[in-house]
C-alpha cells in the first residue's frame, strides 16, 4: 500500500515484519506437535524465539503506544471511535497473549532443559492464539485503519508523530 506519509510507512513495514515473524512462529508450532517438542538448542529455533522476544519486549508494545497516544485519539474525533474501541481491544488481548508467553519464550533462550509438557502445551496454544489474534489486527489496520489515518493528517501532524515514535 502507498501512503504518503513516513509514519504510515513506518507502521505498515512493521505490519509486514510482524506479519512475516507470526507466519514463521505459526510454522514452528505446527512443525511441533503437542508430543513433539522442539530442540530448544537449535540455531533456528533460537533465533526465532529471540526474534520473537524482540517484538514482545518492544516492538508490539511502542507501535501500540504510538497508536494509542497519537493516532487513535485523532481517528475518533473524526467519527472512527467504533475501530478504534475495536482495535484497542485488540491490544488487550494480544499484550495479555503476550505476557504469558514472556516466561516460556525466556525459558526456552536460558535454560538448557526444554519445556516441560504442560508448558510446551501451554507455549503452543498460547502461540497459535497470539498469531490469530495479531494477524487480525494488523489486517484490520493495515487495510482499514492505517489508509483512512493516512488520509486524515496533515504533513505537521504526520511529522510530530513520527518524531514522537521515534523518540520511544
Amino acid at each position: 500500500m502507498d501512503f504518503q506519509f513516513e509514519i504510515s510507512k513506518r507502521l505498515s513495514r512493521e505490519h509486514q515484519e510482524v506479519t512475516a515473524l507470526l507466519n514463521r512462529l505459526e510454522k514452528f508450532v505446527q512443525a511441533h506437535g503437542p508430543a513433539g517438542q522442539p530442540d530448544w538448542q537449535d540455531a533456528e529455533a533460537r533465533r526465532l524465539m529471540s526474534d520473537l522476544r524482540g517484538a514482545l519486549r518492544s516492538g508490539v508494545p511502542n507501535h501500540f503506544a504510538i497508536e494509542e497516544q497519537e493516532l487513535f485519539p485523532r481517528y475518533a474525533q473524526e467519527g472512527g471511535a467504533d475501530l478504534v474501541d475495536l482495535l484497542l481491544a485488540d491490544h488487550l488481548v494480544i499484550l495479555d497473549l503476550a505476557e504469558e508467553l514472556k516466561p516460556l519464550l525466556e525459558k526456552t533462550l536460558n535454560s538448557p532443559d526444554a519445556l516441560s509438557q504442560a508448558e510446551w502445551e501451554t507455549f503452543r496454544a498460547k502461540g497459535n492464539a497470539f498469531v490469530t489474534e495479531l494477524r487480525s489486527h494488523a489486517e484490520k489496520e493495515e487495510f482499514g485503519f492505517m489508509p483512512a489515518m493516512d488520509e486524515l493528517m496533515d504533513p505537521v501532524t504526520a511529522k510530530h508523530i513520527f518524531d514522537c515514535y521515534v523518540q520511544m
